[in-house]
């Protein structure tokens, strides 16, 4: 008998833009409507699924955009437009300002 192959859990989200938009509507909720405490838990546990998609897929823009950046020939007579701006990588969570 062939091995079984284990079931691919489905995304969490479509697109970044819908995880942040649920991740929206569920910290409004969580504000205005109090639920019962299993509803709670549940928005709880679904807003972590969501705002850990959030951080993974800006965590793989910002991998896409260094790598098409070192793919950039040098230009010896073009300013970098920004010279005085370096991220400091210390906090993880700087890019996820959603709120």
């Amino acid at each position: 008998m062939p091995a079984k192959k284990k079931a691919t859990p489905p995304p969490v989200a479509d697109s970044f833009e819908e995880a942040a938009d649920e991740l929206e509507e569920i910290t409004r909720r969580l504000e205005e409507e109090p639920s019962s405490l299993d509803q709670l838990l549940a928005d709880f546990e679904r807003g972590q699924a969501l705002l850990s998609y959030c951080q993974n897929a800006l965590r793989s823009a910002r991998e896409r955009l260094e790598l098409v950046e070192a793919d950039l020939p040098l230009d010896p007579d073009h300013e970098d437009p920004s010279p005085s701006y370096k991220p400091d990588s210390s906090d993880p969570d700087d890019d996820v300002r959603l709120f």
